[in-house]
């Protein structure tokens, strides 16, 4: 591509008081006429849906598209409460679910296959097609995952083998693995119809590697899950690889072989994918690069400033560089986002649901034109049945032996996390706007090297736009491990369009409060009215009555500003003095005859917003989407307040209220160190979901049994345990109770640094365990027509 295509921004700052700050953007010089390359990929199904890959973006039937894949371990998750899990996912914007099919689970024995319960793919894949999920399948054979030996069965490391290379004994028993699959996923690929419509082929070949079950205390060097001529080179986690690889050759071979494999037994997709970050081992030209960031990585030695709320191109250097693909050659897939991590005994950081969203509209404003979580919903590490007591997960990295929370937007018992609702607007955005922001390119500019993590003066800023001038700003105000942020005021952006110049805004400076992001449209099309630029943010478009409704939203201390072009509109072309809410609707009539409606949300409600049947429902209950409408859950409150548009009641609240509930229990905290809580709890009705136990504690970690089993494990963080009980239903229904003990906190422990201050009690003295009021709080229920 000419290098003029990816010209320049320039940013001339004005730095008077009083006056506002002005960046300067110039659109290219010259744009690149070649259109993007179609590569070696897509397929079309059997009812004539087409998938198309070139080297720029996803297509669907001939339509630029922007996948938001989310991560959801089935073999992590109760089987009953699957179809659940996927609905919410839905209703958070995710519409390409990956999944991991770890090997050791389903053959822990060797030649012994379970694919049944809580680990029946098949059964998983029905329900992701009935809610119209499509999926990502990660075969592996190695996963990572944190859980044991990457995925890999134990039987295997007693075999005369080398794994994750092409060692024929090893290849003849993933063959087998392969096959499995393959049976079970026959018939819901997307070729015959059905949700499965891409493939990842191994993970991190050549990057990184999880320790071998088998280590020992004190141990200065640990065996790795990797292949004989890799033992030097691999890592426990995502970084920059630093060290030269000297068999790449072979990691490539590998790769390729497995490919082949998995197209052999039948696992045939349009879209295939492979870990591209820090020089891992890729198919060339045969399957999508990924590519990752963790603005929390617990497996590195200092926690610091990280780069991923920092803009760059992309499509010219992608994280964890340097990778070993012309990046320019495959759609920028950031398909790996850590917006949470799975913490490790010494290390507890919390993730702040801010970061979260800075670094998602950081990857949009470089070039992403697919976008994933790794994960977007925790779990459960399941036990192993080979009757040793021990469990699947990778406890050498130091992990709990069980919970998977992830800090995920949507937890270990499917509860929305803080970033939910803030990643959330981005989905929806990218629902009804992605097919224009798919083909833009991004445009860096030249004061880049001043957007650094320790600076939080200038603005951090970059564009995507096209050759006829229409692109959006992506805008950040955060930045992970940084409480210093303050609100940036007195903003101006210039845009130098060929022909054109666009202020925005056109007189004064708008503010980006600190720890907000946003993403602000300029020569945005709206039904033939040009909207030069708006101090807002778009959210989603719904048909009412017959014409366009948009919706926008702004954070608490931005000022919305709508400018049309006057010549594409019929009167008034201004908008400000806008009081953000449902009041602040206004029309445009554009000369083409249209009638447009704009409506500015203010946050919250955005935050509440998602669209259901083409229709906006705003709620602060959980969405889980069904064919008529919605079901919406509640913690603990059995009133639900919504708001459905267009309807009979317009913006008018709507409110329904069911019968509460008052769940029995009983504490025993005679034995220190210990508590049993026992159940007597109301018959489960339609207007409650499912009870959850609060246990508000300090201390150090906590473990829950149940009949004489370890069935959960929580490290704290300052936060209450918040337990779902109806993966437990049968053992409480039996009258089972459910046991606890605690481990007291103790002030030499590692991780303190990474709680915060208000949490952490006075450790002078002996070592703390306090435990709070214990609850049971049922989350309501109540189904509404949309």
């Amino acid at each position: 591509m000419s290098k003029k295509f990816f010209a320049i921004l320039s940013a001339a700052i004005t730095s008077v008081v009083g006056y506002p700050a002005v960046y300067e953007i110039n659109a290219p010089v010259e744009w690149d006429n070649n259109a993007p390359v179609c590569l070696k990929m897509g397929g079309r199904s059997a009812y004539g849906d087409s998938i198309g890959v070139n080297s720029m973006y996803v297509s669907r039937n001939g339509v630029p598209v922007i996948p938001v894949m989310g991560e959801f371990h089935y073999c992590r998750y109760p089987a009953g409460q699957w179809e659940q899990e996927i609905q919410k996912m839905k209703a958070g914007g995710i519409n390409l679910l990956s999944t991991y099919v770890f090997w050791n689970l389903h053959e822990e024995k060797e030649g012994v296959w379970n694919w049944y319960g809580n680990l029946d793919l098949r059964s998983f894949l029905k329900l992701c097609k009935k809610n119209n999920m499509e999926v990502v399948i990660r075969i592996g054979p190695f996963g990572h995952g944190e859980i044991r030996s990457g995925g890999l069965p134990d039987w295997i490391f007693a075999k005369n083998l080398d794994v994750r290379s092409n060692d024929a004994a090893y290849l003849r028993d993933v063959e087998k693995f392969y096959s499995q699959i393959a049976g079970q996923i026959s018939g819901y690929l997307f070729k015959d119809g059905g949700p499965v419509i891409g493939c990842q082929i191994e993970n991190e070949h050549q990057h990184s590697a999880a320790p071998w079950y088998v280590s020992y205390p004190g141990e200065k060097t640990r065996d790795h899950t990797a292949a004989s001529y890799d033992k030097g080179i691999t890592k426990v986690g995502v970084s920059v690889q630093d060290a030269k690889i000297t068999r790449a050759e072979l990691g490539t071979k590998h790769m390729q072989t497995l490919l082949q494999m998995a197209k052999n037994a039948g696992i045939i997709t349009p879209l295939y994918t492979a870990t591209g970050w820090g020089n891992a081992a890729v198919i060339p030209g045969e399957a999508i690069p990924v590519t990752a960031g963790y603005t929390y990585p617990t497996w590195s030695a200092k926690q610091r400033r990280s780069n991923f709320c920092i803009f760059k191109d992309l499509r010219k250097q992608p994280d964890y560089s340097p990778v070993r693909y012309d990046p320019a050659a495959y759609p920028s897939a950031s398909a790996e986002m850590g917006v949470g991590i799975q913490i490790v005994y010494d290390r507890r950081p919390i993730c702040q649901p801010d970061v979260a969203e800075a670094m998602m509209i950081r990857c949009l404003g470089g070039g992403s034109n697919i976008i994933g979580y790794y994960m977007y919903h925790g779990g459960s590490t399941p036990r192993m049945n080979n009757g040793t007591g021990d469990f699947f997960s990778d406890q050498p990295m130091g992990v709990p032996k069980i919970s998977y929370d992830f800090q995920a937007p949507l937890g270990e018992f499917g509860l929305e996390a803080p970033s939910f609702r803030l990643l959330r607007t981005i989905h929806s955005f990218l629902d009804d706007f992605g097919d224009r922001l798919a083909p833009m390119v991004t445009v860096m500019p030249d004061n880049a090297s001043f957007m650094t993590p320790d600076n939080c003066n200038d603005l951090r800023y970059a564009a995507r736009m096209n050759s006829r001038g229409e692109g959006f700003l992506f805008l950040v105000n955060s930045q992970d491990h940084d409480s210093d942020r303050h609100d940036q005021t007195g903003l101006q952006i210039k845009l130098n369009i060929e022909g054109d110049t666009v202020m925005v805004p056109g007189n004064g400076g708008f503010t980006l409060p600190k720890n907000t992001s946003a993403i602000l449209p300029f020569n945005f099309d709206m039904d033939g009215a040009c909207l030069k630029y708006a101090i807002a943010q778009p959210l989603m478009k719904i048909e009412d009555n017959g014409s366009r409704h948009y919706f926008f939203f702004v954070r608490p201390g931005m000022k919305p500003e709508y400018l049309f072009d006057k010549t594409t509109v019929k009167g008034r072309y201004k908008f400000n003095n806008i009081t953000p809410g449902f009041n602040s609707t206004f029309q445009v009539k554009t000369n083409n005859g249209k009638t447009i409606t704009i409506t500015t949300l203010a946050y919250n409600e955005a935050l509440n917003a998602t669209k259901i049947n083409g229709k906006l429902l705003i709620t602060k209950a959980t969405v889980v989407p069904q064919p008529h409408g919605a079901r919406l859950l509640s913690m603990g409150n059995p009133e639900f307040e919504y708001v459905v548009y267009p309807s009979v009641s317009g913006f008018k609240k709507q409110v329904s209220k069911v019968t509460e509930v008052e769940p029995e229990f009983a504490i025993d905290r005679s034995v220190p160190l210990r508590m049993e809580v026992s159940f007597k709890m109301p018959d489960r009705s339609e207007n409650v979901n499912e009870y959850f136990l609060s246990v508000p504690y300090i201390g150090d970690v906590a473990m829950a049994f149940i009949d004489g089993e370890m069935v959960l494990d929580n490290f704290w963080q300052g936060r209450p345990w918040i337990i779902g009980l109806d993966r437990f239903s049968n053992k409480i229904q039996q009258g089972k109770p459910m046991g606890f003990y605690f481990r007291p906190l103790r002030k030499d422990v590692p991780y303190l640094k990474d709680i915060p201050e208000k949490f952490i009690p006075d450790l002078s003295g002996s070592p703390v365990l306090e435990i709070g009021k214990v609850d049971i709080i049922p989350q309501y229920a109540v189904e509404i027509d949309i």
